[in-house]
């Protein structure tokens, strides 16, 4: 129930939504949010109608009054009649608290003495008055400083702050899309300085606090291009199954609580990858220096020992801090490679063959076991723009995820199923990501579409085994219509929520990455593009501060004892 109009004010931010809507995230931590005894999980996510947000941009922290949700409504269907119990919250913006940036990007036009910009921000969505004189040609990408708007129902007024270039040519999109959401470009001179700060190699103290991992083979894969890289991995066959390290970069060591390198993270949230560029969370300093997992130097990590058996369950799981020395350095092309059997690189590792054959038989056992128990196929179709050498799109070329992308993938999950799973039985507070049951008419109107195109699904309404229903496209023949139906599964599913304590893991984990495991011949395809990585990405960045040092920007504090078991 919501309280009186005078207590169900929230304070937080606002985001637009394309088709002109926007969501409304409240401030969990914010102390009037939590006098209003409001249940803040609850309404994590309100609905504020166009109308409603009266001036307010992209991003502006507001206050917003909430007001009854509307009543249930019958959605009928061919099969069946079913009640809506979405019951959505709505809000109102009553006042605009601060402003992001308060800028926008739009098209500088002209007529006689009189010149305005267009803007198709869907906050604004429609003209600004131009404020003072410009050296923009009518025509041109301009970056807009609002100067007045108080009210909805007038026309915004604004200077022209920059001027980006004639739509189109090389690299002005980008910078639309970089000054549209506010996105940082540069990194201030304190944060410069406290990245050159940092030594080139660890220090010997710290070393040999460390359990040593520097003789091991220890090996990286990434796409071909890649600067940083975060993870690692080693892995050795036992009588019973197969222990496997995952070692992360240990930015945590680097990156302190409270220091300006920690303020700017968290400020930018994480890195930001555009088509022909990436706008990183951390100095390239570190991110593609020591904090990155290059072959032939010693670099810090955070390692998650796990012993798994033959059947692919995790039985022991342990968390250390380490030191490695890689000794492969390969790309995702050389690692598919060797699984289709062709040789190492040379001068490789004579060992490194072996290594990464058998690291594909464990994650083919992990990605069995996952699907076994109920992950959802959900790989949709990825496409990598190619740029020329002026920044023009020539061409845009499929993603597949091969075997060697599935043999990293799988090896990261363990790891991030070993943390959640400590985090879980220690009732250690944290964030987790759930998945809730996809609305029951969606699955119906699924069905049915499916039906039309000759399939027969199962009961996608089983909430303990949907795979049974949705994994039926993969075994018809490749037609048009698959891909269509392949699509659909995710408009049922709800946006993963994430909250915080107590924690529990999705159960069945929902994937996006799809099927259960193929030999690696039969996954060959084309070059993948670069996949994302943050500084700081992978298991490290769930590991709170019980388990060792601080090991994401948000995280919490070093402790002595860095060696945790269960």
């Amino acid at each position: 129930m919501l309280r009186s109009k005078s207590g169900n004010a929230l304070t937080g931010t606002l985001k637009f939504h394309p088709k002109g809507h926007a969501f409304f995230f409240p401030d969990m931590t914010d102390e009037t949010n939590l006098a209003t005894d409001l249940d803040l999980t609850a309404h994590s996510r309100i609905h504020i109608p166009r109308r409603d947000t009266g001036t307010a941009l992209e991003g502006d922290r507001v206050l917003v009054s909430l007001q009854r949700p509307a009543p249930r409504r019958t959605v009928r269907t061919r099969t069946a009649r079913l009640t809506d119990a979405s019951e959505e919250v709505r809000g109102k913006v009553d006042e605009i608290l601060s402003r992001r940036s308060g800028r926008l990007v739009g098209v500088f036009r002209k007529k006689g003495n009189f010149g305005w910009i267009e803007c198709d921000d869907k906050a604004v969505d429609g003209i600004i008055d131009l404020v003072g004189d410009t050296t923009a040609q009518p025509g041109q990408l301009v970056v807009v400083a609002l100067e007045h708007w108080n009210d909805a129902t007038t026309t915004p007024r604004g200077k022209i702050l920059e001027v980006l270039g004639w739509p189109g040519d090389p690299g002005v999109e980008m910078l639309s899309v970089i000054h549209r959401f506010g996105l940082r470009t540069s990194f201030p001179d304190d944060v410069l300085a406290a990245a050159r700060g940092v030594p080139e190699t660890p220090e010997p103290a710290e070393i040999t606090r460390r359990i040593d991992w520097r003789e091991q083979l220890v090996i990286t894969i990434d796409p071909a291009d890649a600067k940083d890289h975060d993870d690692a991995i080693w892995l050795e066959k036992t009588r019973d199954g197969w222990t496997l390290a995952v070692h992360i970069a240990d930015v945590s060591h680097y990156i302190k609580p409270g220091s300006a390198m920690d303020r700017e993270a968290i400020a930018r949230g994480n890195s930001t990858y555009l088509v022909d560029r990436v706008l990183p969370m951390l100095p390239v300093e570190l991110s593609n220096g020591i904090c990155s997992l290059k072959p032939d130097v010693d670099r810090l990590t955070k390692c998650a020992l796990l012993e798994i058996s033959a059947k692919g369950e995790t039985t022991k799981a342990r968390f250390i801090d380490a030191v490695i020395h890689s000794r492969a350095k390969l790309s995702y092309e050389q690692a598919q490679a060797i699984l289709d059997g062709k040789p190492a690189p040379v001068g490789a590792h004579p060992q490194l063959v072996s290594r990464v054959r058998e690291g594909w038989k464990l994650a083919a056992t992990l990605r069995r076991r996952r699907f076994q128990n109920g992950a959802l196929d959900l790989d949709m179709p990825e496409i990598h723009i190619r740029l020329d050498e002026h920044g023009r799109a020539v061409a845009a070329d499929p993603v597949i995820h091969t075997a060697s992308h599935q043999l990293v993938e799988e090896c990261m999950l363990a790891a991030n199923e070993a943390v959640a799973r400590i985090l879980r039985e220690r009732m250690k507070p944290a964030i987790y990501r759930i998945h809730e049951q996809p609305d029951p008419s969606r699955l119906m109107e699924y069905t049915e579409t499916a039906k039309l195109h000759g399939y027969r699904p199962g009961d996608l309404t089983n909430a303990r085994r949907p795979p049974a229903g949705l994994h039926f496209a993969h075994a018809a023949p490749a037609q048009p219509q698959k891909s269509l139906l392949s699509r659909r599964p995710r408009r049922p599913l709800r946006p993963g929520e994430k909250r915080l304590h107590p924690l529990h893991v999705s159960d069945p984990p929902l994937r996006r990455s799809g099927g259960p495991p193929r030999s690696p011949a039969a996954v060959r395809q084309p070059a993948a593009a670069p996949r994302p990585h943050a500084a700081a990405s992978g298991f490290a960045g769930n590991l709170p501060s019980y388990l060792g040092h601080r090991t994401d920007l948000g995280g919490g504090r070093k402790r002595d004892q860095a060696d945790q078991t269960f």
